[in-house]
């Protein structure tokens, strides 16, 4: 960088001992840390705290967690049922479990866009949660499975429609090439495919079951 080759040709090769170690460092560089201080100047050195962006990164995850049990304390006090905002906090955080497994399994680095995607698919899926338990219950008693099915439907076809709309306006981001943006739309639109083709459906069977008592 001192002799300016830098800026003609802007290549940087970094050297390791395996491919364990190679694929580690090339996701902290995608994230945003360098494997080393930072020496950009003769005589001086500079280096990069990450302990806040750390911090920062477990509290977005603990406001998430926070959220949904608190939107599930509210569905409690309106219906009164365990059985209907308990399923909802086990299925809101299954879904947090699933994307960070797909992050996991990719070798996705989890940055500050990633959490922010993944606060974005907690808010949609406990919205269409809360959508399926609100016409579910709102209509009275579930008195049998056909009833169950007949509100369920109503209420899926909203999220379905609502998903759809979703993953269109949030696509471009996704294809092109625009920095943190790209991960954060990237998992917001994978958490909603998982909530619709997985944890709805999940939660559905699940408040059907303790409803209805058909096992």
């Amino acid at each position: 960088m001192r002799d300016g080759t830098w800026a003609d040709n802007p290549q940087f090769r970094l050297t390791t001992g395996n491919l364990s170690t190679a694929q580690e460092v090339a996701i902290n560089l995608r994230a945003g840390a360098l494997p080393t201080e930072l020496d950009l100047d003769q005589n001086s050195m500079l280096y990069v705290d990450p302990s806040q962006s750390d911090r920062f990164k477990t509290d977005s995850l603990i406001a998430g967690i926070a959220a949904v049990l608190a939107v599930s304390g509210v569905v409690f006090a309106r219906y009164r049922r365990v059985e209907v905002a308990g399923p909802m906090i086990v299925t809101a955080l299954s879904e947090v479990v699933i994307l960070m497994g797909a992050a996991a399994a990719i070798g996705y680095p989890i940055d500050l866009s990633v959490i922010a995607g993944f606060v974005a698919a907690i808010g949609t899926g406990v919205d269409d949660l809360i959508i399926i338990a609100d016409e579910v219950m709102s209509e009275g008693e579930v008195s049998s499975q056909r009833v169950f099915q007949s509100r369920f439907r109503k209420a899926f076809w909203v999220i379905g429609a609502a998903a759809a709309t979703t993953i269109v306006a949030l696509s471009p981001l996704a294809v092109l090439s625009l920095g943190q943006l790209r991960g954060f739309a990237i998992f917001t639109i994978l958490g909603v495919l998982v909530g619709v083709l997985v944890t709805r459906p999940a939660y559905g069977d699940i408040l059907r079951s303790l409803l209805t008592g058909d096992h």
